[in-house]
């Protein structure tokens, strides 16, 4: 073997190096980068299934309230004020008997407690900034009239949101509730 053979020898192990050292990179680079996409994921699925749960759990507590006719606070339509889903012995309005809509421009925002009391907020476009606080999320409740019969159904939609490393999220639940 002549010294040139040997120096192009050690030139070819030099490339092949380098060659399997820029595979063996990106080979790991690609693993890390799915790892990592994939514990984001499984964190927002855990996530939006909490914002979930948190919704569910206040359309129950909503439905709880109505059942119970639970106290109304703060909450006055036109002349009316409303303390309670059915009206109480004090003259107040029942809640039933009032037209929200027309007063909620775009919407009734409220907080709900765990006795299903219903605390009024406020009348905007957006998530008041006074909207319950559990943990990470925020939840509230908007109350409106049911298109199709107002005096006997309510509309009640529960948004829950929350902001991560990607930015604001939302999960919505909306029923309808009937009087009893």
């Amino acid at each position: 073997m002549n010294q040139y053979q040997h120096h192009h020898h050690n030139g070819q192990s030099l490339i092949e190096v380098i060659i399997a050292a820029t595979v063996g990179i990106l080979v790991v680079s690609a693993l890390t980068f799915t790892t990592i996409f994939s514990l984001r994921n499984a964190n927002f699925a855990k996530t939006s299934s909490q914002a979930t749960k948190l919704a569910q759990e206040g359309i129950e507590r909503v439905r709880t309230g109505r059942d119970r006719n639970s106290a109304i606070i703060n909450l006055q339509i036109g002349a009316d004020i409303i303390d309670s889903w059915n009206g109480t012995s004090r003259g107040t309005r029942a809640f039933w008997d009032n037209r929200i809509n027309d007063t909620c421009i775009p919407n009734c925002y409220f907080n709900v407690a765990a006795d299903g009391s219903l605390q009024y907020l406020d009348s905007a476009a957006a998530v008041p900034p006074a909207a319950e606080t559990v943990g990470q999320f925020k939840r509230v409740v908007i109350l409106s009239d049911d298109a199709t019969n107002p005096n006997t159904q309510k509309k009640v939609t529960v948004i829950v949101t929350w902001t991560d490393f990607t930015g604001p999220h939302e999960s919505r639940l909306v029923t309808i509730l009937g009087k009893i």
